[in-house]
Order: C-alpha cells, then structure tokens, then sequence
C-alpha cells in the first residue's frame, strides 16, 4: 500500500498552446542553426526570393531588349566580352544577366 495523499501528489503544469509552439519553433530552430547546409541553403533561398521581387530594379537591362550589335557577346571576362553585359548575349542579342534575374521570378 502507497502513502499518497493529497499532500504527495504534485501539481500538474498547464502548457498553453502557443507556449506549445513556441517551444516546438525553438527546439526546431536549435537543431535547424546546428546544420549548416541547412543554414546556407536557407539563405541562398532567400537571396533567390529577394532577387526575384526586385528583378526590375536589379536587371541592367530589359530582358527583351535586342542589342543588334552584340550578338553571342562573351561574357565581360573573356576576350571580346562586354562590360556592358557582364554575362554576354544570347543569339538574338539580349543581355543573359537579365533574363536569368527575370527568369528567376517564373523558377519560384
């Protein structure tokens, strides 16, 4: 026979919800910041997201411009590129830099 009495027993803890999910978001964010892949990749994301909302203010150029002079321009780092488009043209001579930061807004 046990000696419980009302004197024994303690008291149970009442765990809101919120103060539920608070807890389960920081156990959750603890072993998120542990990987770091997991943090790179996350930031990486963000960057993609932020490059894709401000595509009009980051592009150098429309991405439906034809610069008719420069087609197949390399990029500016090899002999013949351009400083003017840093990734070089396309075929049709539109910049690549700003089809790729355009294009990023139709990947998300």
């Amino acid at each position: 026979m046990s000696n419980e009495g009302p004197a024994t027993i303690e008291a149970a803890t009442v765990v809101k919800p919120q103060d539920a999910r608070l807890q389960m978001f920081g156990e959750f964010w603890h072993y998120f910041s542990v990987n770091k892949g997991a943090v790179i990749g996350l930031f990486v994301f963000a960057l993609l997201i932020l490059i894709a909302i401000f595509a009009p203010l980051l592009a150098p150029h429309s991405p439906d411009d034809q610069f008719r002079d420069f087609f197949l321009t390399p990029p500016a780092w090899q002999e013949g590129g351009n400083a003017q488009f840093l990734l070089g043209t396309d075929a049709v001579g539109r910049d690549m830099l700003s089809r790729l930061i355009y294009g990023s807004r139709f990947s998300l």
